[in-house]
This record gives C-alpha cells, sequence and structure tokens, in this order.
C-alpha cells in the first residue's frame, strides 16, 4: 500500500492511553450511561493534569501550523486478565470517556489516525472509536484504524505500529529499539519495497528515542500507571506518560525530523 501523505509537516504521537483502568487517563466529569457519576482518584488526577500541560506544550510547540495526531494503540483498557481494576464494567462506559477524552484533542488536528493495539484490551473497540473520531480509513478493509501505517511527511518515511518487544530489564531497551529498525529494514529491502526512515511503537510502556543518525526508534510511555498485573510482571517499572512531536519545518526534504518531547515522573 502506498504511504499516506502528510497534510502537514508535523505529527503529534500518543499511545497507550489504557482508558477505564483505574490508573489510567479519565475525565474529571464523567457520567455512567446508568447516570452514576465516576470521579477521578488521586492518581488519575495527577495524570489529568499532566495531559492538561501536554495540550498545553503541544500548542505551544506547534504555534499555529496544521498538525496530524497519531494515537498508536490501546486507547482503551477493557477488561483482561480478570482484572477488576476499572473505572467501569461497561465496556460502553469506557469507550464514552475515550470520546470525551479526545474529542478535544482530535477536533484541533488536521487528521487524526489511529493505530490497533493489544487485543486483550481493545477487541475491535479501536475500529469504532476511529470512526466517531474521524479517523483516517484503511482502504484495503474500510476501517478507521491500522495494523501497520506509513505516513510521508516532508519527504520521510515513518512507520508506525502497536507492538514491539517488552523487558522487565531497562539497561537493554536500546536493543528493542534496534533490532526492531534492522527487522524492517532488512524484511522490506529484500522484497524490493520501501524503508522506513523513522519507526514509532509503544506497548512496552516504557519512552524512549534511539537513531544512528540515518534512522531512528521512537517509543512513547503510557498514560496508565502500574496495575497488578503489571507489579506482577515489570514490578519495578515507573510509569512515564509522554508525547513525542516530529517536526519537519526546519529540516531538509527527507532528513529525519526534529523529536521534541515530554514526559512525566509520577
Amino acid at each position: 500500500m502506498k504511504p499516506l501523505k502528510s497534510k502537514s509537516k508535523i505529527i503529534v504521537l500518543l499511545s497507550d492511553l489504557h482508558i477505564g483502568s483505574v490508573v489510567g487517563l479519565w475525565p474529571s466529569d464523567f457520567v455512567s450511561t446508568e447516570g452514576v457519576p465516576i470521579g477521578q482518584n488521586a492518581f488519575q488526577q495527577w495524570l489529568w493534569t499532566c495531559w492538561q500541560d501536554c495540550h498545553e506544550w503541544i500548542a505551544k510547540t506547534v504555534g499555529d501550523e496544521p498538525y496530524e495526531l497519531v494515537i498508536n494503540g490501546d486507547l482503551v483498557e477493557g477488561i483482561h486478565h480478570r482484572t477488576t481494576q476499572v473505572m467501569s464494567a461497561d465496556i460502553g462506559d469506557q469507550s464514552s470517556a475515550v470520546i470525551q477524552v479526545l474529542e478535544p484533542v482530535t477536533s484541533k488536528a488536521a487528521g487524526v489516525h489511529i493505530i490497533k493495539g493489544t487485543e486483550c484490551h481493545t477487541r475491535n473497540d479501536e475500529i469504532r472509536l476511529g470512526k466517531a473520531l474521524g479517523a483516517s480509513k484503511n482502504p484495503e478493509n474500510g476501517q478507521n484504524a491500522w495494523d501497520n501505517l506509513d505516513i510521508e511527511i516532508n519527504g520521510t518515511l515513518i512507520n508506525f505500529a502497536h507492538h514491539i518487544s517488552a523487558t522487565s530489564r531497562p539497561y537493554l531497551e536500546a536493543g528493542a529499539h534496534s533490532i526492531a529498525l534492522g527487522v524492517i529494514t532488512h524484511t522490506r529491502a529484500r522484497v524490493g519495497k520501501r524503508v522506513p526512515s523513522v519507526i514509532c511503537r509503544a506497548h512496552r510502556h516504557r519512552h524512549g528515542i534511539w537513531t544512528d543518525g540515518n534512522q531512528a526508534s521512537l517509543i512513547t510511555g503510557a498514560w496508565q500507571g502500574l496495575t497488578r498485573h503489571g507489579y506482577k510482571v515489570v514490578p519495578d517499572a515507573i510509569s512515564e506518560p509522554s508525547c513525542i512531536i516530529l517536526d519537519t519545518r526546519t529540516t531538509d526534504k527527507g532528513d529525519l525530523p526534529l523529536f521534541h518531547q515530554r514526559k512525566y515522573i509520577p
């Protein structure tokens, strides 16, 4: 498939919102379908403050320039691993909360692209949410969400997919970046397809930017604290909600973008 051509020279990248989790993003004034107000706990109040600050930072960094927004998977928490750590067991409530959180953000973007996340969290919710939020449509299947997406911005090809290998050993995380870059480079080159200069991943809940000067790998941090499942699989992890802006306003055509980053430590 041909890459989508960006309508602007800026891409704003977010991922892993996990809306519906008791340690994920949640609106400050949500009312359930049953008419029950569901407020924020202390961690969510902090996370909401960071979310608002992040979008003030985006507006300041971008200025009046149009930008495209990519949300790289796991918009919604769902009910997974038999968890009881959810704001509402009604999946409709969680989806409504996603729209309430994101509509003010997506309405400001020149284009919105939603990447599918982990199915035990999201099922097919991201397809329906993408349609509700006016996200780009994959012409191959008519869905408003993508498993894998290429976007060309100012002559630079960028690939977006949610998944990448995870590990509890942060001192090895650079290996995941370089391995993922090596895999997509070799896989595409051997069949004569265009190789991206930048790959954007998520899933591992660890913010990071790695580059060798020719290519770059970006991973955005999750807007979620540790759940009980998280304490089991990565007990020493520290949440780093983050956002990355890929900016080609001042770069030559085809060069790596400038990477502006904002992250928060609880």
